[in-house]
């Protein structure tokens, strides 16, 4: 099993305010993956961004003991929660902070499943020969239009609010988490990306590049690539994962 990530620039934005995470434990029997999509001034996203991948982790190594897939899922809520009091007390503790928040989409591969705990609009999609779906809900202001049937999906993409955010980590002492289990299919392949990414590439445009007989690395640098031509208005996190399963 193997993954890749990007956490590029961006043609516009003149600091970078994503933060990703691929793990690196040969010990454990799953593999996990982050984005995070920061939020504040100053530095305060950037910091926002990282400081809560930092926690995850921490809690993740130091006050877990994931015997198997049936703790991961436990584990993974307390780091978020843990994660998401740390940042709010940050965001309290001086006024360059205040505001100071973060997305956070954290999946793990374990036993033919992928977990996922989910805050804010960045995504999980898996990708199978049934093709590309998008797994997570985005908490943002267009979205909940389109849940509504408000607008459409099309009138979403292009909305004034469709970079409001609902729910962030950091901004209010308790935010409840999303969490999703769900079974592979044989040769899927996990993507976990930013909005930089499915704001500027179509899930059309994404499960066609996801689609060609390339490698991983190829594939990330090929959706990075595209958001770029398409604009690149914001910073563009991609992380890519062989979801391959024996069926």
């Amino acid at each position: 099993m193997g993954a890749v990530g990007r956490c590029d620039l961006g043609k516009v934005r003149s600091q970078n305010e994503d933060s990703i995470y691929i793990s690196e434990n040969p010990d454990t029997e799953f593999e996990y993956f982050i984005v995070a999509d920061g939020m504040g001034g100053h530095n305060a996203g950037e910091i926002a961004s990282q400081s809560a991948i930092k926690f995850f982790n921490e809690y993740i190594e130091d006050s877990c003991d994931i015997k198997d897939s049936s703790d991961l899922l436990d584990a993974f809520v307390g780091a978020l929660g843990y994660s998401n009091q740390k940042i709010f007390e940050m965001s309290q503790s001086s006024p360059s902070f205040r505001g100071m928040g973060t997305t956070f989409t954290a999946a793990a591969i374990c036993c033919g499943k992928v977990y996922c705990v989910h805050i804010g609009d960045s995504r999980l999609y898996i990708y199978s020969k049934n093709g590309l779906r998008q797994i997570t809900k985005d908490h943002s202001f267009v979205m909940e239009m389109v849940r509504l049937g408000k607008i459409t999906m099309e009138e979403a993409r292009v909305h004034p609010k469709r970079n409001m955010i609902t729910k962030a980590v950091g901004i209010e002492k308790n935010m409840p988490a999303d969490t999703i289990i769900t079974p592979l299919e044989k040769d899927s392949i996990i993507l976990v990306c930013s909005d930089g990414l499915s704001s500027m590439v179509t899930d059309r445009e994404i499960e066609k590049i996801l689609k060609k007989k390339t490698g991983l690395d190829k594939k990330a640098d090929m959706l990075v690539g595209l958001a770029n031509k398409n604009g690149g208005y914001d910073n563009i996190s991609v992380i890519l994962a062989d979801g391959k399963v024996d069926n």
